[in-house]
């Protein structure tokens, strides 16, 4: 998990700054992660989803 943060911290920086300023937004930092990675995932599933619907058309 601390991989994920590091890495996710590079990407929005933003939050190098939020964090510095309201330690307390940690707990905010960590949801908003989770919820990227859950929205992620959905995502792939619904390309996924198109792909098998897709190839049924083909059959």
């Amino acid at each position: 998990m601390e991989q994920e943060i590091i890495h996710y911290l590079r990407k929005h920086p933003y939050w190098y700054v939020k964090l510095c300023h309201y330690p307390e937004s940690y707990d905010d930092l960590l949801e908003e992660i989770h919820q990227k990675k859950q929205d992620s995932l959905l995502e792939k599933l619904d390309r996924f989803s198109m792909i098998v619907s897709m190839l049924e058309m083909l059959q």
